[in-house]
């Protein structure tokens, strides 16, 4: 039996291997045949082009995530599962599927077997630094090929690249959305040594639609906060980003109870009281934790459980974070504090809001959007309480929909209508700029830029202009800064930056 799982295991993992040619939607297998055979050069661009947002602080898109994808799959997974294979297989594989999905005859192998014996990705990749706030209609990527015979290359990239790198930049703009509430609040009545970045935790991997997603949501959520429960994120931080989670204190985790706990423990004695008192005094009590609380009935947990054992949490060397998990968040939350206050007294902060006493405190992770979040420390502020009374677990239905308003935005690729197009070609010796402006695209989403574009800073911004050939390109670069910096140039990384670099970058970016 043993034997049978191992196998099934290692079936599994040759699976998910695929030759790394074939990471891509059908029709990229055949362009290569369909462009002009004058094609030496092309140039493209990956832009974020329109917000679905109407607010005006949600028009920017934060830039993270290439640096990892370039890592895991322009070198790690090519040399894998491509360069390092044997030629021999490599076309097998590739002929086996090409053939049911396209028919022998349909496709050409020769643009594989070259590039396996070039040995490397003949493409040249320019973009902004990342955890920059990039406006609408401003390239972030530039790529284009350094053979000419690989001009092919520049839009097959398209389809992974997309599919690994649009998520990452809406999550860490979704969590920096969510920084900018705690970093107002906190910056109206919270003492000023208290970070806004320890507000919130990621709560999201349950929910999220696979493995791979809920560490890149974790990973990008991490720009903007220091917890998360998706352990997985710090390695990969580590690994792609030389975070250092472990010295710079990046995604901090809790002891934390659930309802099988809870549950299990009621079972055994019928009485909650009794494991309150156990977390407090033998298992943690040099901990803080926190306390699901609404198993069975949440107010005589708060207002008559957890009092009765006030000794107990004043001389517990931690905090017990009380967690409601259902029912209306705004009332319960505001209420549970009210009443823990009452119980348990605390002091005035230097601002001269309340702070409750600092063995005691609340933590939501039911329905923590944006709204409901803005919502209670609204509320606790007009009562005279400092924001840090109540920190957050956000979950997975808060990276997957966005309100704004009554509004429900649905995060997918178009959130910030991401695409990449290209827009300039050189044919033989002649450059040509290469462009589409659909006539029935009346609200311009989708027409593209044309020709070279250049990307420069402009204050809070970034500005581009486009329609440019090679000389004017040249020149531009002479007199103004580029914005793009080089990060991958025919199978190597360039400009590799760490993780607190970037958050840095993002912190500052208005």
């Amino acid at each position: 039996m043993y034997y049978i799982c191992i196998v099934k295991l290692k079936n599994i993992k040759n699976m998910i291997d695929t030759m790394a040619l074939l990471l891509s939607d059908t029709y990229k297998q055949t362009h290569d045949r369909m462009y002009p055979n004058s094609l030496k050069t092309l140039v493209s661009y990956w832009v974020p082009r329109k917000s679905m947002f109407q607010n005006e602080d949600n028009q920017k898109m934060v830039f993270f995530g290439l640096q990892a994808f370039i890592q895991e799959y322009l070198v790690e997974y090519f040399n894998k599962n491509f360069f390092d294979v044997p030629l021999d297989e490599v076309l097998a594989t590739y002929r086996k599927y090409l053939n049911i999905q396209l028919g022998e005859g349909n496709y050409d192998v020769d643009k594989i077997e070259n590039l396996h014996k070039l040995g490397y990705l003949p493409l040249y990749i320019s973009a902004l630094p990342e955890g920059s706030k990039v406006n609408m209609g401003v390239p972030c990527i530039e790529v284009m090929n350094t053979d000419e015979r690989f001009a092919w290359l520049v839009q097959w990239v398209e389809c992974i690249l997309q599919s690994e790198l649009w998520k990452p930049c809406n999550h860490a703009t979704i969590g920096n959305m969510y920084y900018k509430i705690a970093k107002y609040w906190y910056e109206k009545n919270v003492d000023s040594d208290i970070d806004p970045r320890m507000a919130f935790a990621d709560f999201g991997m349950r929910g999220m639609s696979c493995m791979n997603e809920a560490v890149r949501c974790s990973a990008a959520w991490l720009l903007s906060a220091n917890k998360t429960s998706s352990i997985p994120a710090l390695p990969y931080i580590d690994k792609y980003y030389d975070a250092d989670c472990s010295t710079n204190k990046i995604g901090l985790g809790a002891v934390s109870t659930e309802h099988s706990v809870m549950g299990a423990n009621y079972a055994l004695d019928g009485d909650e009281r009794t494991f309150v008192k156990r977390m407090l005094t033998e298992l943690y009590p040099n901990t803080s934790f926190s306390m699901v609380s609404d198993t069975y009935d949440y107010w005589n947990m708060v207002n008559n459980i957890i009092p009765s054992l006030k000794d107990e949490v004043l001389s517990h060397n931690g905090k017990l974070f009380i967690r409601p998990d259902s029912g209306d968040q705004y009332e319960t939350v505001v209420n549970t504090v009210l009443s823990l206050w009452d119980n348990f007294g605390g002091t005035l902060n230097t601002k001269g809001y309340k702070v409750l006493d600092p063995h005691i405190g609340v933590i939501l992770g039911d329905g923590c959007t944006q709204n409901v979040v803005k919502k209670i420390w609204k509320e606790l502020d007009r009562l005279g309480f400092a924001a840090n009374n109540v920190i957050f677990g956000v979950g997975a239905f808060c990276f997957t929909a966005i309100f704004e308003g009554d509004k429900m935005i649905v995060n997918t690729r178009d959130t910030w209508g991401v695409a990449m197009k290209a827009t300039y070609g050189k044919f033989g010796d002649k450059e040509l700029m290469i462009y589409k402006d659909p006539k029935t695209d009346t609200d311009n989403l989708k027409k593209s830029h044309k020709g070279l574009v250049f990307v420069e800073r402009d204050g809070d911004n970034f500005k581009y202009t486009d329609g440019l050939l090679n000389g004017t390109y040249v020149e531009y670069r002479k007199t103004h800064e580029f914005a793009l910096r080089p990060v991958f140039i025919d199978g190597n990384m360039f400009n590799r930056e760490s993780f607190t670099t970037i958050r840095e970058r993002l912190t500052n970016e208005k």
